[in-house]
């Protein structure tokens, strides 16, 4: 499958995927007459690689948790680092609630609008 259709189907740019393998997060991707052909094992990891940057882990962690994969065949640090990400995620949602919450309180206690007042609070 070609670059841009990589892109397409995973909701990314090309310029991602390309940099992805030019830090080594992916492996070289195969070429056909110099364009990459990406594999469906190559579209797999890089779903991956994707949904772990959207939980927050870092580009280097996972450079990381794929060389421990592919290296060490271990999970036992692969399962720490991504146990730590999960600590500090639980952490921010607990002091984003807690900020909603404020927020929420603060907006309950507020005086009505005198414009509200005056429309019937339609605006």
């Amino acid at each position: 499958m070609k670059i841009n259709e990589v892109a397409k189907q995973l909701q990314t740019s090309t310029w991602t995927l390309r940099y992805y393998e030019q830090i080594g997060v992916m492996a070289p991707v195969a070429r056909i007459n110099g364009i990459r052909d990406y594999s469906v094992a190559d579209v797999n990891r890089l779903r991956e690689v994707l949904e772990l940057r959207q939980c927050g882990v870092k580009l280097a962690e996972i450079k990381q948790l794929i060389k421990l994969e592919v290296v060490t065949q271990t999970t036992q640090v692969q399962r720490q680092l991504l146990q730590g990400r999960a600590v500090e995620l639980r952490s921010e949602i607990r002091q984003l609630q807690g900020s909603l919450s404020h927020l929420e309180a603060k907006i309950a206690t507020l005086p009505p609008d005198e414009r509200e007042l005056i429309s019937g609070g339609n605006h």
